[in-house]
C-alpha cells in the first residue's frame, strides 16, 4: 500500500467536496473515534470465541473491513494534516517500544519455539574497500545479512562471499559518478530501516562521510555505526578518522624531505672534492648536479608524471612479486586490466575515474606503487592516453 498516493487521494477528494475547512485535526480526530467505536459496537455482545470466528462469516467480515476502512482513513487525513511521515514514526515508535516493554521471555517471542533474531545488515563500500567473507565476520562478528555496493565496472564482487549464502547480496550503482555509490548505500539503509526497525545497521568504509548520515540515524532510535578495514586489520570508527587527517602532513613532510636531501646532497659533494677553488663559481653547480640524478628526485615527481600520462614504470620496480605474492607479477596486472577495459562498454573519460577504476580493477592488493606501474606501463605503451583537458583516451 503506498501511503503518500492514498493521502494525495483523500485530500484531492476532500477538495473536490469542498470539505477542506471541516478537516482540521481536531474534527478528524473526533471523526476517528466515532468510527472506532462503530467498530468496537461489531464486537459489542460477542464472546471472545465469536469474535475470534468473525472473519469466518462473510457479513460480519465485510462489516468490520468498512469501519477498519474508516478508521485507517482519517488516521491517514490526520498524519497528512499535521505533517506526519507515518513510515517513520511507525519504525520510531516500534524501536521504543521495545525499549520500554522488554520481552518477558527473551528468545522466545510469541508463535515461535526457536531463539529471536536480532537482524544485523553490514553494508560495504566496495569501491574503497575489499573485505572477504572472514573480514566481515571478524568486523561483526553478529552479523546476518551482508549487502555489497560496487561501481558497474568492478567484478567478481561476490566471489568471495559464497559462504553467506543467499544473505549477501550484490547491490550495482545505475551508473559511475562522485558519491554515486555512497547514495545508493545511504537510500538501502533506509530502505531496510523501514522493513526492519528494531535491526541493527554496520557500514564497512573508510570514507568519513557516512558519519552524519549515521549520526542521524542514532538520533532516530536506529542501532547503526561504521567500521574501517584495512588489510592489516579493522577499527570501530566514531569520530574523524585519524589516518584521514594525517594525509596533509604527510604531504607538508615531503618537500621538507626533499629540502634537508637537497642542502645536504651538496655538502657532502664538495667535502668529496680535495681542494676545492674557492674562486670558482661552478663548485656549486657540479655540487647539485648529483642531485638532479639521485633516485629519491626521480621518484618524487612521479606522482604527477602519471597524472599527465608522460611517464613509464618507475625505476628499481620489482616486478616479481607484489604484496607478498598475490599478484604474480606486473606484467600480469597491466594484461588484467587491459583485458577488463577492453570488455567494458563505459570506459572511464575523466583523469580521476581513471585512477578510481584501475585501482578497482587491481583489488585489495594493489598497492601505491602496483597503480603507479601499471597506469605508467599503458601510457608509455599508448595503450591509454590523457590530454591537457583531463579526457581519457583508448587504444586497445
Amino acid at each position: 500500500m503506498d501511503l503518500k498516493a492514498l493521502q494525495t487521494t483523500l485530500r484531492e477528494f476532500a477538495a473536490e467536496r469542498a470539505w477542506q475547512p471541516f478537516h482540521t485535526p481536531k474534527n478528524l480526530a473526533m471523526a476517528l473515534m466515532v468510527e472506532a467505536a462503530e467498530l468496537a459496537e461489531i464486537f459489542q455482545w460477542m464472546t471472545p470465541e465469536q469474535s475470534q470466528a468473525a472473519g469466518t462469516d462473510s457479513m460480519t467480515q465485510e462489516r468490520v473491513a468498512d469501519e477498519v476502512a474508516d478508521v485507517l482513513l482519517y488516521l491517514l487525513q490526520i498524519a497528512d494534516r499535521t505533517g506526519v511521515d507515518l513510515k517513520r514514526a511507525v519504525g520510531r515508535k516500534l524501536v521504543k517500544n521495545a525499549r520500554k516493554h522488554p520481552p518477558v521471555r527473551p528468545g522466545l517471542p510469541s508463535g515461535s519455539s526457536g531463539p529471536a533474531r536480532v537482524e544485523t545488515h553490514v553494508l560495504v563500500d566496495w569501491e574503497n574497500v575489499q573485505p572477504n567473507d572472514t573480514d566481515v565476520r571478524t568486523l561483526v562478528p553478529d552479523v546476518t545479512d551482508v549487502w555489497l555496493f560496487h561501481g558497474p565496472d568492478q567484478k567478481a564482487v561476490g566471489a568471495r562471499h559464497a559462504s553467506f549464502g543467499d544473505k549477501v547480496t550484490l547491490v550495482k550503482t545505475s551508473r559511475a559518478g562522485k558519491n554515486s555509490l555512497d547514495m545508493h548505500l545511504s537510500f538501502y539503509m533506509g530502505h531496510i530501516a523501514a522493513r526492519h526497525p528494531e535491526a541493527r545497521f554496520v557500514v564497512v568504509s573508510n570514507d568519513q562521510d557516512y558519519l552524519p548520515m549515521l549520526e542521524h540515524a542514532a538520533e532516530l532510535g536506529y542501532a547503526a555505526r561504521l567500521i574501517g578495514f584495512d588489510a592489516a586489520g579493522a577499527k570501530a570508527t566514531t569520530k574523524s578518522s585519524p589516518a584521514k587527517k594525517a594525509g596533509p602532513a604527510a604531504k607538508k613532510a615531503g618537500p621538507a624531505a626533499k629540502k634537508v636531501t637537497a642542502k645536504k646532497t651538496p655538502a657532502k659533494t664538495a667535502a668529496s672534492k680535495p681542494k676545492p677553488d674557492p674562486a670558482s663559481k661552478a663548485v656549486p653547480a657540479s655540487a647539485k648536479e648529483p642531485a638532479k640524478k639521485t633516485p629519491a628526485a626521480k621518484k618524487s615527481p612521479a606522482k604527477k608524471k602519471l597524472a599527465a600520462g608522460q611517464t613509464a614504470a618507475p625505476a628499481g620496480f620489482d616486478s616479481t612479486r607484489i604484496d607478498g605474492g598475490s599478484v604474480p607479477d606486473l606484467n600480469k596486472a597491466v594484461n588484467h586490466v587491459i583485458a577488463s577495459l577492453k570488455k567494458t562498454t563505459s570506459r572511464p573519460t575523466k583523469q580521476a575515474k581513471l585512477l578510481s577504476t584501475v585501482k578497482s580493477l587491481l583489488g585489495p592488493t594493489g598497492n601505491e606503487q602496483l597503480l603507479n606501474s601499471v597506469l605508467a606501463q599503458l601510457f608509455a605503451s599508448g595503450k591509454v592516453t590523457i590530454d591537457a583537458s583531463g579526457a581519457v583516451a583508448y587504444a586497445l
